[in-house]
């Protein structure tokens, strides 16, 4: 099983300040899977250095990801990791019941942006993944997850569905 073959999931690929600013929100997306690029990686290593909360949820998140990752093979990771749906681990109960998995950015995803994103930045990487996704898996409905305002309209530009993050936010009780 593949990213292309789980037609009823939607994907979500999540920036770097999604991460940082919220470590467990790789578990909240219910039974959808999850998509982390390989810049968004780089990024959480550059950040864990430190004592700030950035930081500390960069290390956090590194955490997590390696958890999941215990005891898988290549082939494993390339076809998805089964996500939990709680966020306990190691000795805590886990409810074992597959809410979506987590997929890594495992090869070079080659995607032209428009010549009016040039350069090589790390905002415009996760767009061409984007881009590259979609077209690799044309029935996912695939959205870049992101609290950056700027990537979310260039992404709107140039025809990538985007939301906020805001599953950490407390709603009101309106009964």
């Amino acid at each position: 099983m593949g990213i292309k073959s789980r037609h009823d999931k939607k994907i979500f690929i999540l920036d770097t300040n999604v991460l940082m600013h919220d470590p467990t929100s790789i578990f909240r997306f219910a039974e959808h899977d999850i998509f982390i690029p390989m810049v968004v990686l780089e990024e959480l290593d550059r950040a864990k250095k430190g004592t700030s909360e950035v930081a500390r949820n960069s290390r956090q998140v590194s955490r997590f990801l390696d958890e999941l990752m215990t005891s898988a093979s290549k082939q494993d990771i390339d076809s998805g990791l089964p996500l939990p749906c709680t966020t306990k681990f190691r000795n805590d109960v886990v409810d074992s019941a597959d809410c979506g998995h987590l997929f890594f950015q495992t090869q070079l995803q080659p995607k032209q942006l428009p010549q009016t994103l040039p350069g090589n930045t790390p905002d415009n990487n996760i767009l061409g993944t984007v881009l590259a996704l979609a077209e690799m898996a044309p029935k996912r409905h695939v959205t870049l997850v992101s609290k950056d305002i700027n990537l979310r309209i260039k992404a709107a530009v140039i025809g990538i569905h985007t939301e906020d993050y805001h599953n950490d936010q407390v709603l009101d009780d309106v009964n």
